[in-house]
């Protein structure tokens, strides 16, 4: 199966093909041999070339996932190259806001910008504390928050909208 897969500016082609103990996937010039265990409906444990990982996967809309592992968040856009194709044909790449969604339930701590801030990749923008754990939910982009959408000491659930960036 082929596939575009894009992260944060980056943009690869993936080739995935199923094997006998799992996967053969091939992202650009590196090839991964991949073991996937199902933990839960958003939680998989994966064996990539024999060193153990644990990840959530989260779909946000179609072909856009949060993934979160002990490296971070990210957010992964995966399509088809037709589906890819036709948006780089029409001048769609690249456009739109970043919707950001709580990816567990927790509790607003803390809110690092202002509306209409100037704001780049990696900054942190909300803290939720979830399971006594506070976590700095950050942006992916480079951008201007357009909107926040939650305030402090706020209770959220997986999903529910915290800000937009543009």
């Amino acid at each position: 199966m082929e596939l575009i897969v894009r992260h944060q500016e980056r943009e690869e082609e993936l080739h995935l093909e199923r094997t006998d103990s799992g996967y053969r996937i091939v992202l650009g010039e590196l090839t991964y041999e991949v073991d996937v265990a199902r933990a839960s409906d958003t939680i998989h444990s994966l064996l990539i070339d024999g060193e153990q990982h644990e990840v959530s996967v989260r779909r946000r809309k179609e072909g856009l996932y949060r993934v979160t592992s002990a490296a971070g968040i990210s957010e992964v856009e995966i399509m088809d190259p037709l589906t890819h194709l036709a948006r780089t044909a029409h001048g769609e790449d690249k456009g739109g806001a970043q919707h950001v969604t709580a990816y567990m339930p927790g509790r607003v701590v803390e809110i690092l910008v202002a509306e209409g801030d100037e704001v780049e990749a990696g900054q942190g923008i909300v803290v939720l504390e979830a399971m006594k754990m506070k976590n700095e939910i950050q942006t992916e982009s480079t951008g201007v928050v357009k909107k926040l959408l939650v305030e402090k000491d706020q209770a959220v659930e997986g999903g529910d909208p915290l800000f937009e960036i543009g």
